[in-house]
């Protein structure tokens, strides 16, 4: 029996190679993009949890003025410019049932790449106390830009809110959110406050209920009654 010469092996050997690193240079491609789309799932999961807490304020917030440290008021709803966003909102967590309305002041920033939330309970007294701080929280990394667009009960659109010719207009009709990520496109989502939302519509009572009354009979029916009843 005739084996393999010296060349054949070294061909083998090269064609195997050529092939191993071919498989390789796939394979860490597939790692590759399954790392930058994973990456790129976290950042609109977290995306999408940022604007889940901003559309919860912005659709929970009341028309009430709350008061500083030093008694001066705050804009019950204030956006644009170099605040971000300032409302006060109900629905604040109140675990100990404390005898205190469920209110909340909440304030909104961009800082360093940070969308940043604050959240002050009881809402009146706690802007500019130095004694407490507000305690920023993260909500969202890499955010390199984020635009409100508010608009009033004629659906005119503006930047800032309150308008400068009226300045106690209250709250928006809606508000337009615009946030882009790092390597992302931009997340739009418009959200309109509880206080514009249609009226529910009364209960319809379920059929074949009138509340215990019987249905008026008409005429044709009475007769037809009394002759049935004459028959028997």
């Amino acid at each position: 029996m005739r084996g393999f010469t010296l060349l054949e092996l070294l061909v083998a050997i090269a064609i195997f190679a050529l092939v191993a690193v071919m498989a390789y240079g796939g394979l860490n491609t597939v790692i590759k993009q399954s790392a930058i789309v994973e990456d790129q799932m976290d950042q609109l999961n977290a995306m999408q949890n940022g604007l889940r807490q901003m559309r919860s304020d912005l659709t929970f917030a009341v028309d009430r003025l709350a008061r500083d440290a030093l008694g001066g008021e705050v804009p019950e709803f204030a956006g644009g410019g170099l605040n971000l966003l300032t409302l006060t909102r109900m629905g604040a967590s109140n675990p100990w049932a404390a005898a205190e309305p469920q209110l909340a002041l909440v304030r909104w920033r961009l800082e360093n790449g940070n969308l940043e939330r604050a959240t002050f309970v009881p809402p009146d007294g706690a802007v500019g106390n130095s004694a407490e701080p507000p305690d920023w929280r993260i909500i969202l990394r890499n955010v390199s830009k984020i635009q409100l667009t508010f608009y009033d009960q004629n659906n005119q659109s503006m930047l800032d809110w309150p308008p400068i010719n009226q300045p106690s207009a209250g709250l928006p009709k809606a508000v337009e959110v615009s946030l882009t990520v790092n390597n992302l496109p931009p997340l739009r989502m418009t959200v309109a406050m509880v206080s514009d939302w249609p009226e529910a519509a009364p209960a319809n009572p379920p059929s074949g209920s009138n509340n215990g009354a019987q249905a008026p009979t008409s005429p044709q029916t009475q007769t037809q009654t009394q002759a049935e009843a004459e028959r028997r």
